[in-house]
């Protein structure tokens, strides 16, 4: 909780969340591109489920649904809960959310087999007069989080860690003599499962897992108001303990959409 107890950088007043552009897909080559016949052992009336049905293409499918509006968000909304649960969770805003969000981005054909922006830049606003910038495509803003404060910065990424503090880049933990604060610490030792032997331990337990599900709802609300922002060009204002968009009707209509019958939000 940098911005609520002293830190090593002082006041936190910006945060920088660099996440991927563009697609990551197969090379785009043959009938995977076209609309064709789906093969027998798939069902791709349940497989489309409550979206609207489209033509079936090779190239929508699996992985890739990720490209398309009607199946996926793209980039941003694909890689908004991996860097921007960490930025709120260095913040201590893992139960709150923007004040304002505003947005732009570059987007293919909205009738393409992949319509999902491949450049974007979403700018917002916290509590306690601290900036976020959410990008990708701009080389400016680095993949991976990065904390900005008055004395100084720290960057981090699943595999990377940089501050503007050389002596910082060499310690292996946080002395006990400098640390702020002590996080949730899981086992590191055992890297992507150590969130699985924590999801086990807290069964038993009961406690509280590192990430529970209502972190992961907040690191992904500036990911869907800021698509939300490019999509209708206009700033936001977000109320984030009534979670509703404040005087745009418009807007808040995207923050749902209608379910393909006999579908139902149950």
């Amino acid at each position: 909780m940098l911005n609520s107890r002293p830190s090593c950088i002082g006041k936190i007043t910006r945060v920088e969340v660099g996440l991927p552009a563009g697609h990551n897909d197969f090379k785009k080559t043959g009938d995977k591109m076209q609309v064709s016949t789906p093969p027998p052992e798939l069902d791709y009336d349940f497989w489309i489920g409550p979206s609207k049905m489209m033509p079936y293409i090779e190239g929508r499918l699996h992985m890739n649904w990720r490209w398309n509006y009607n199946t996926g968000g793209g980039q941003l909304l694909d890689w908004i809960g991996h860097h921007g649960d960490i930025a709120h969770w260095g913040l201590g805003f893992d139960r709150t959310g923007p004040l304002e969000v505003e947005g732009k981005g570059e987007f293919p054909a909205e009738d393409a087999v992949w319509n999902t922006a491949t450049k974007y830049r979403i700018e917002l606003k916290y509590p306690k007069n601290i900036s976020m910038t959410i990008a990708g495509g701009h080389p400016d803003i680095k993949s991976g989080t990065k904390w900005i404060g008055t004395d100084g910065w720290v960057w981090v990424d699943r595999g990377g860690f940089d501050a503007s503090n050389p002596e910082w880049k060499n310690w292996k933990d946080v002395p006990d003599n400098v640390a702020k604060v002590r996080l949730y610490r899981t086992a590191p030792e055992l890297k992507q499962a150590a969130h699985y032997r924590n999801f086990l331990d807290c069964v038993r337990s009961r406690k509280v897992t590192v990430t529970p599900v209502e972190t992961a709802h907040h690191s992904l609300i500036p990911g869907h108001l800021g698509l939300i922002a490019m999509m209708t060009g206009r700033k936001l204002k977000w109320d984030a303990s009534r979670e509703k968009i404040i005087g745009d009707e418009g807007a808040s209509k995207l923050l749902g959409r209608e379910y393909r019958a006999p579908w139902k939000l149950s």
